[in-house]
Formats: structure tokens, sequence, C-alpha cells
């Protein structure tokens, strides 16, 4: 669709309609000028808010209605409420140190962010008068605002231990407005060598502090967590972002080229590329460099790609994702000191028996791309810790059956990579006669496990394997065929399982899914199942999330008392349900409720008014009988009922 076409379509859609649509920091005024076409004028209720730190922006976009709004420092009263809630999370202020916490607040005029950095930096402070006295002449008073964010941002970044200082100029490798995903960020980290090791915990569990440090003293900001409250990816605060590019330049911790003309240092030690490079610079000063990350790197031309790797062979973290290749740079084998390996979303196809030189790899990423098998060669990568061969074919994962596509693994897996912590996603074919169900029980240090294409006679041996799995977080199990029968109803024993995904034929639930007291997440999808599966899943002391797909029940009790932390329920495609009774008690935190393709039943769940944290009831796909009675009670607006989404 062209942008014209964009244009007409956003106004038709828009025109007599009421709408509100938010810009958040815009900082060109051509992106307003380029949108403002697509929205009517005459026969409608719309409005439009724009944020922006740019006046000029503002009078612009508003010249026709003179509606800007100038945010103003929060009062007073609210100043104090949001700084004590950061400084002092568990208990009140001590009165010995009151005044203190007054002139620290008072010199914050009234900035959020300012109070924020400043209240989570004194949280991590020893309550005594001495220390808060001192902090506050560290703060200087007076000046401007932008003075004092200054100050704020120096003041919070300098009190960060040795560890994390490096850990955070890092992240302005990432571009502006990105999000930041954890588990890449630690991954990165690690590779740096930037994570001290701790004893009893893995250096994965060590960067997650990290990270919760960085949180609580507001420097990182949470963008999306998970259904059971952990976060999943971060952003930065534009202010802070520009002072860490700064504070990393100044301590070659980064480099990162955007195209422009720049001043390189005599020495690059990292590399971001965050639009575009060329090699027609003196290219000299790369010779000690040890990362290079393509990122947004899509017209970055593989000619290039591939001299950058040839000059720099001291390179430990390689990250090429997006980047347009089809097949991995003959230089990259021959980088001894590798240790983080990216190449998702790029078209490459094949992985070479070269492999083999990368003898300290720890991550190899090849999500998204079109790699179906490993050589045997992998196994020589001994220090392997993260293996992530997949590819989702569809957007809709649930509701295609084969929507994974997973990779081939050489026998001897287990025995060859004892330290993997990710395996991701690998087909339970025999291989060389040796069964890889079998195999997946020597990897004890597995967190996260996918595995595919499971036949009903590999059952038994896979509950053996995973059972000594007992580290295991995140557990992915998916039949050969759509009609072939998971048969898992062996003992199985995984205490710290946090999200279970069986797609397959089951028939009932496995009994040992009961005993999961940490699952947030249960995924049960073209199951087939006969048996409520309600009474199996319903004291599951932390169940955030459950999806039925593809059962054959007839009918669903939601018991009294039954699922207490549900949040988000999910019906697919039950097409023999005719009724669903909720009673009073059972789920009381439910938020959202989806129902697909349910045809056979008629009437609203009964008891659903029971459900006062209800926030929407989203239905699509059902019958005639059903929708006519959805709509009427939407009209009359019945207690929670009112809050339905229909898509039929």
């Amino acid at each position: 669709m062209s942008e014209g076409d964009m244009k007409e379509f956003i106004y038709n859609f828009l025109r007599e309609k009421n709408y509100v649509i938010v810009l958040d920091d815009v900082w060109d005024i051509s992106k307003w000028d380029a949108i403002r076409p697509a929205l009517p004028k005459r026969g409608t209720h719309g409005c439009v808010i724009i944020t922006t730190r740019s006046h000029i922006i503002a009078n612009v976009a508003c010249s026709e209605t003179d509606h800007v709004y100038e945010l103003k420092p929060l009062p007073e009263d609210e100043s104090r409420e949001l700084f004590h809630k950061k400084a002092f999370p568990k208990n009140p202020c001590p009165d010995y140190i009151r005044e203190y916490a007054e002139k620290i607040l008072k010199r914050c005029q009234g900035l959020p962010l300012a109070i924020c950095v400043i209240g989570g930096l004194l949280a991590t402070k020893d309550n005594s008068a001495e220390e808060w006295e001192m902090f506050e002449r560290e703060l200087k008073g007076g000046g401007s605002l932008e003075k004092i964010r200054k100050s704020v941002i120096s003041l919070s970044y300098f009190d960060l231990p040795y560890y994390l200082k490096y850990c955070y100029l890092y992240l302005s490798i990432f571009p502006e407005d990105g999000l930041l995903e954890k588990e890449t960020i630690i991954r990165l980290w690690i590779a740096e060598g930037f994570v001290v090791p701790k004893q009893d915990m893995t250096m994965e569990e060590v960067a997650v502090t990290y990270l919760s440090e960085l949180f609580s003293r507001s420097l990182i900001q949470v963008a999306k967590r998970s259904i059971d409250g952990r976060a999943t990816d971060f952003r930065i605060h534009d202010l802070l972002r520009d002072f860490i590019i700064s504070k990393s330049g100044e301590h070659n911790i980064v480099t990162i080229s955007n195209g422009g003309e720049m001043q390189w240092p005599s020495r690059v030690r990292r590399l971001a590329i965050q639009k575009s490079f060329s090699l027609s610079q003196d290219t000299d000063n790369l010779k000690c460099l040890r990362s290079l990350l393509l990122v947004c790197s899509g017209n970055m031309d593989v000619g290039v790609i591939s001299e950058l790797v040839r000059r720099c062979r001291l390179l430990k973290v390689l990250e090429l994702r997006g980047a347009l290749l089809e097949c991995i740079p003959n230089e990259v084998f021959k980088l001894f000191y590798l240790k983080h390996l990216s190449l998702r979303n790029t078209k490459v196809k094949l992985i070479p028996q070269s492999i083999r030189y990368l003898v300290n790899l720890e991550t190899l990423d090849l999500k998204n791309c079109n790699v179906t098998e490993l050589p045997k060669e992998i196994l020589e990568l001994h220090k392997l810790r993260n293996l992530l061969v997949y590819t989702y074919k569809s957007e809709s994962s649930n509701f295609t059956f084969d929507h994974i596509q997973s990779f081939k693994a050489p026998c001897d897996i287990g025995r060859s990579l004892p330290l993997l912590l990710k395996l991701c996603c690998i087909e339970a074919k025999e291989s060389d006669g040796m069964k890889m169900v079998k195999e997946i029980g020597k990897l004890t240090q597995l967190r996260r496990l996918h595995i595919t294409k499971l036949r009903s006679e590999d059952g038994k041996d896979l509950c053996s394997s995973i059972a000594k799995l007992t580290n295991l977080r995140s557990l992915l199990i998916h039949s050969f065929e759509e009609g072939e029968k998971l048969d898992l109803d062996y003992s199985v024993s995984l205490p710290f399982l946090r999200s279970l995904y069986l797609k397959g034929c089951i028939e009932k639930v496995p009994k040992w899914i009961s005993s999961l007291n940490g699952l947030t997440y249960i995924s049960l999808s073209w199951s087939r199942l006969r048996e409520d599966p309600l009474n199996s899943l319903q004291d599951l002391p932390n169940l955030a999330r459950l999806f039925i797909h593809g059962a054959y029940v007839d009918g669903l009790r939601f018991k009294a008392q039954g699922f207490q932390k549900l949040k988000d329920l999910r019906l697919i495609e039950l097409r023999c349900l005719k009724w669903v009774i909720v009673e009073t008690g059972s789920m009381p935190g439910l938020q959202e409720w989806n129902m697909r393709d349910c045809k056979l039943v008629t009437e609203l769940p009964q008891g659903i008014q029971h459900l006062l944290h209800l926030q929407s009831f989203n239905i699509c796909s059902m019958g005639d009988e059903f929708v006519e009675r959805a709509v009427e009670d939407k009209r009359n607006k019945i207690g929670v009922n009112s809050r339905y989404s229909l898509a039929n």
C-alpha cells in the first residue's frame, strides 16, 4: 500500500468516528506534516495529542487550535509522595533525616525524572544523617531545570558500583526509542565480560540482579512484563540515553556509527553501527576491536561486513542481527576468541563444518534464519550455553499446528555440550541410531528446552529425561503430527518450571502437572482433551495464564476458590463445548477472557458477573445464538458483561 493509499484509508476509516490518537515524543515537524492530511477535520469528534520537547513543534502543530499545554513540575505534595515511594519503599522516612530529605526534594524542583532517579539512588544508601547530609551537599542547588537534570543524572551514575557503570554505558548500543530485550542484554553483558561471577549463581542470574538494580535506581524503565510480572523488555529515558552516549564515548566503552561524520578514537573497542558504515575512512583504529554490533543494519553491504570481520581478528562479540546475509562469511570462522554470534533474522541456510573453530563460542543465535540442521562439528563447541535455532512459520502460532521450524541435531549432544542452558528447538528424531530424547537427559543445566516432532513411543524416555532437568524454567513439547498422541503420564518433578507448552494430543492432563507449584503459564493446544482439565489445574497456586485449544469437553466448571492467581484465560476451538460455569470465588483476579470458535456454546458463561476485575471479554467466531445474546447483554449494560469485544 502506497503512502497516499494509506492516508486515504485512514481518512475514510476515521471519518464520522470518535477517536483519540497519541503521537509520543515528536521531534521532527515533518512527521506531523505527513500525518495531518490523513486526519479528517469535519464530521468527526477526534482528538490528537502530541507530546514533544520542542516549543516550535508544539506551536506549529496547534496553530489552528492554540491548545498547547506545557507540563508543569509536580506540586509539592505529589513530589513528596513520589520521592518517599522511591527513597523509602519499605519503611517511612525516619524523623532524623526528614530535614535532609526535604532539602533534597526541594532541589529536584518537581521534576519527576530527578525525583525518581535521586529517590532510587537514596534507597540504596544507609539511612544515616551523615550520609544524607553529605549527599545533599553534593547535589548543588539552584540553576536551571536543565542544570538540575544533568546534576541528578551525573550523581546517580557516579554512585553506581564499578561493575554496573560498564553495564549501564554499554546500553548506548541500542538505538533511540528501541526496546531493550532482557535476554539479549544478558547474553551480551556476559560475552563482554562485564558480569562478575557469584557463588551458587549462574552468570545469567547475576546479570538479572544487575538489571534489577538499574531499575530500582530508575536508570532504566520496564517496557514490558510477562504474565507473572517479570520484566522482559526495558527502555531508557531520552535524557538518560543522551548522558550514557556521551559518557560511553568519553570513556571509549562504545563507539556509535550513525552514518554521519564523526571523530574516531585512536582505538575503537566496541563498534555499534546504527545506520550505515563505509570503509572509506582509515580503519587502523579498528585493529583492536572486540565487539561489532550491527543495529538496524538491513542495508549493510555484505562485502563491508566481511572486510570488517577480516580486519578485526580479536572479536568476542559479533551481532549481525538483520544483516542481508545468505551465507556466513568465511572470515567469521577465524575468530578464535568469539563468544557471541548472532545471525538472527538473516537468510542464512547452512552452518558449515568450519563452525568447529569457534571453540570459545557461548551463544549461537540462529532464530528466524533458514537453518534446519547443524553439522556434527557443533559438538566441538564445549562452552556453548545458548543454542537458539528455530523459526516461526506463522504469526498465529497457536492456531497453526506446524508453526515452528526446528532443527536436526547430531547425536551425542548431551555428552558434548554439558553447559547448555537454552536449547530451542530441537527435533526428537533418532540420529545414528541414538534416541535424542535420551540424550536430552544429560543436559542437566538446561533452563529452557523446546523439543518438537515427538512420537507416542518417545513419551516414556522423554519423561525420564526431563525428570533429570530439575533446573528447567520453560518447556515446550510438540508432537510429530496433529493426531500423534503425547504419552506423558509418567513421574516428573520440575520445581522451578514457570512455562509449559504442550502441543499435541494428550486426551487428559498428565498427573505431574498438578504438582508444578511454580507454573505461571500453561498452554494445551491441539490437545483433544476428553476429560475436564480444570480439576487438575485449578489448585496451581501461581498460574496466571491458561490456554486451552482443541479440547473435546462438552462443559467447563470453574469451581469456587480455584485459579486464585489467574489473569488471562483463552478458550480456543473447543467445538464440543456447550456450557461454561463460573462459581463464586473462582478466578477472582481474572482480567482478560478470550473465547474463539466455540460454536455450540449458546449463552454467556454463567456466573461471569462474579468476575469483578474482568477488563475485557473478547469473543470471535462464535455461534449466532451466542452472539445475539451477547449483543443484547451489551446493549443492556448488565454488570461486567458490558465489556464485550465482538468480532464475529
